[in-house]
């Protein structure tokens, strides 16, 4: 189980605005300086086009395709992390737009970050 209790901000709305806020900062500073590509991975899309992203991402990153990219869930290797039963699984869909269930409660983050 994850322990949040020494993550403070994550606590609140605003704090969390500005965590984002700090990433879109920091990401729009390397992008800017940093004399290397990056690829920046959509979950949406990967969630709805899978073979299409990961192509892309082997591409950027100078890999052959492999079929066994799309059974990353049926490796025997060891998975040491929280989300030790999702790594077993495919890819799912259930999770996109899932917030939206959350979207009145979150009326004043989204209207911080101008979503």
């Amino acid at each position: 189980m994850t322990q949040f209790k020494s993550i403070r901000w994550a606590f609140d709305l605003t704090h969390i605005a500005e965590r984002i806020q700090q990433y879109w900062r920091i990401m729009e500073h390397w992008r800017r300086v940093l004399p290397v590509p990056m690829l920046e991975i959509d979950y949406e899309e990967t969630v709805d086009q899978q073979t299409a992203q990961t192509v892309r991402l082997l591409d950027f990153i100078g890999l052959e395709w492999d079929d066994a990219c799309m059974q990353f869930h049926k490796t025997d290797r060891l998975v040491r992390t929280a989300s030790v039963t999702q790594v077993r699984q495919p890819i799912y869909k259930r999770s996109v737009e899932r917030w939206r269930s959350y979207e009145e409660a979150l009326q004043p983050l989204l209207e911080r970050l101008t979503i």
